[in-house]
């Protein structure tokens, strides 16, 4: 048996219960440089049993000795033992016996991974399909310290059980932990069935609804109230996507009319006002039904000051905020070299460069 440090230990860095292997050895890599192609094989993260000719298993036991272990709101240096893919102890002194695998972090940073809660993997819109798929663009997230994301299952046919087995189908390719948010994009008494099989035996707890999107995703108010309804019913988180879809359809038909079409046109068919105008909505419905609120990829002062307002007043609102959303404006997409601006447009609605939708995962 070996002993590492001092006994004391530090209760509020205790972590329990949380998958971290493939955490605190990604973090750990990020100290060592290597080329593109063998990061992943040299980290011992593979896809399949053959991939980088290596056992892609990992051992069941790991202790991380000597770095500076970090959470949300402490530092300590201190060891970190795993066992079976959970952490087990954070402290100064562990025990271990011979059949542990020992990492050396002193002089390093060990933490827990990121949780990306908003992606859109192999995602089939529009005649169009993201271009990360389950493997490539959780391998690009685990690259960057990210070690589990929650993506939208979009349901097939408006059936929320076909489009469950198509992501589960789809993400056979993962290679690090996921989760699945659900979108409502139709109602009925199925639907209202499959919601309830979907938080009772599927483990999803968060429902989407776009109101943007005419003529494709987005929903009414009816079937919102309808959704919101029964999230509160089943204890389940209401998202939206808040956007006037009916404005915004009318703003791109005004830009096709005077000839506006490069990508400056995705801005000024969708202002700020139409963000704020949806998201001001869908808070006084979700008040009306006394469900809680999550607004996804908040991108306008107008959408924030009606979040900030709501919650002042006492209501339970979410605003989740995007990279892009507190780094970027729109100015880029009038750049006057069309190449330029045109590299910019990896847009979703609202207005400014939501390049989250497209699974650059951070």
């Amino acid at each position: 048996m070996e002993s590492y440090g001092d006994p004391k230990m530090d209760s509020r860095l205790r972590i329990a219960k949380m998958y971290s292997v493939s955490i605190t050895i990604i973090v750990l890599s990020l100290f060592s440089p290597l080329s593109e192609s063998n990061q992943f094989c040299d980290a011992g993260i593979g896809y399949g049993e053959s991939t980088c000719g290596v056992d892609s298993s990992s051992p069941s036991k790991i202790l991380i000795k000597g770095g500076t272990v970090v959470n949300a709101y402490h530092q300590q240096v201190a060891n970190v033992y795993i066992e079976d893919g959970v952490i087990v102890a954070v402290q100064d002194n562990i025990m271990v016996g011979d059949d542990v695998k020992i990492i050396d972090a002193t002089g390093k940073y060990v933490m827990p991974g990121g949780i990306d809660p908003h992606t859109h993997l192999a995602m089939e819109f529009m005649g169009t399909e993201t271009i990360d798929d389950f493997f490539s663009g959780q391998a690009a997230a685990l690259a960057g310290g990210t070690t589990m994301n929650i993506d939208f299952v979009i349901p097939v046919n408006g059936s929320l059980s076909a489009g469950y087995e198509s992501y589960v189908k789809k993400a056979e390719r993962s290679c690090m932990d996921y989760g699945f948010h659900m979108a409502i994009t139709k109602w009925d008494d199925t639907v209202s069935r499959d919601m309830e099989i979907m938080v009772k035996d599927k483990g999803i707890n968060s429902f989407k609804f776009f109101l943007a999107y005419k003529g494709s995703l987005m929903i009414s108010d009816e079937l919102l109230l309808e959704g919101f309804k029964k999230c509160k019913s089943l204890g389940a988180l209401a998202m939206v996507h808040a956007e006037n879809g009916d404005a915004v359809f009318e703003g791109q038909k005004r830009m096709i009319q005077l000839g506006i079409t490069g990508p400056e046109g995705h801005a000024l068919s969708r202002p700020p006002a139409l963000e704020g105008e949806a998201t001001s909505r869908a808070i006084r419905l979700a008040g009306f039904v006394n469900s809680p609120l999550y607004v996804v990829h908040v991108m306008s002062i107008d959408a924030m000051e009606e979040i900030a307002k709501a919650r002042k007043s006492g209501q339970k609102v979410i605003g989740e905020p995007v990279v892009s959303g507190l780094v970027l404006d729109d100015s880029a997409l009038w750049d006057p070299d069309f190449q330029t601006a045109a590299k910019q447009e990896f847009s979703l609605s609202p207005t400014i460069l939501d390049l989250h939708f497209f699974n650059f995962l951070v």
